[in-house]
């Protein structure tokens, strides 16, 4: 059975060790230190970004947060908290954390949720040998339908799986006004704000991102893409090549919420994810009854 260092004694001590990795890693984000952050890592660690990007090791993982430290990230404070370490052998644990990160301003930019195991080296350190972090997702609206009484008989026709429109992105001169219109009028809400400006305001069943104008670039105010929430990338990315349109690409991006850009055949480009793209669960829809 496995026990958490709560409930079992002789991993309370292991326990407080393990947390401190969590504790040291947002020491090292909010110093800007790149190598103290990854530092809580094992050289060969299976990490894996919210993107589904892998870098290679704890020298991928210290390249890629120096130039987030250097870049959009700079500035910010991560609030690491581990919510449950699950012993399975006395020198080996799951690990269960959430993670927000924080503007300068003390504005909430991004929460992440993350799965880790980590291992008791021979020194007897504890270090993160596999983690995949994730940003949770809507959780698809609860739709209870009637289904006739079945008979040992009958064959119920299930619908295929089909990609689902659940991201907009608009460019726009002032992000944090037109948040706070969607979020007052329309009652969405804001759940990630990028350290640009640019802000993500969601209903629950469908992100819209309203993404910071730069006076020094090309793109225009508007409309700018939209995105699908797919079951398999691969299998949508050979539907797309077939379809005429080329490949699509992995995006190399700071925002989390999509990992490839593909195009339809006049041009219009839009995002594919397999993780969603952010947001809170949508709303339950309570039936009024009549009187």
């Amino acid at each position: 059975m496995h026990q958490t260092d709560e409930t079992n004694p002789a991993g309370q001590d292991s326990g407080q060790q393990i947390r401190a990795l969590w504790a040291e890693m947002a020491r090292g984000w909010a110093a800007g230190d790149a190598a103290h952050f990854a530092a809580s890592f094992a050289e060969d660690c299976d990490f894996t970004t919210v993107r589904g990007d892998k870098p290679s090791g704890r020298h991928g993982i210290e390249a890629g947060h120096d130039a987030l430290f250097r870049g959009p990230y700079a500035g910010t404070v991560l609030d690491a908290r581990v919510v449950e370490v699950r012993f399975l052998r006395p020198d080996l644990a799951t690990v269960e954390a959430e993670s927000t990160v924080t503007a300068p301003d003390g504005e909430s930019l991004t929460s992440t949720h993350a799965l880790a195991v980590v291992e008791r080296t021979a020194d007897g350190r504890w270090l993160i040998r596999a983690f995949h972090n994730m940003v949770p997702a809507p959780r698809p609206p609860d739709r209870a339908s009637a289904a006739p009484e079945s008979t040992p008989d009958s064959t119920v026709a299930r619908p295929t799986a089909r990609p689902k429109l659940r991201h907009l992105a608009i460019v726009a001169r002032d992000p944090g006004a037109l948040a706070e219109f969607y979020t007052s009028v329309f009652a969405m809400e804001l759940f990630h704000r990028d350290p640009d400006g640019s802000c993500f305001v969601s209903d629950g069943y469908l992100t819209l991102a309203l993404i910071k104008h730069r006076l020094d670039g090309e793109t225009p105010v508007g409309m700018n893409h939209f995105g699908f929430h797919v079951g398999d990338t691969a299998t949508t990315s050979d539907a797309l090549v077939a379809a005429g349109t080329p490949k699509p690409a992995e995006r190399f991006s700071d925002r989390p919420f999509a990992e490839y850009r593909a195009m339809d055949p006049e041009g219009n480009w839009f995002d594919l994810s397999e993780h969603g793209f952010g947001g809170p669960r949508p709303p339950s829809d309570a039936a009024g009854s009549e009187a």
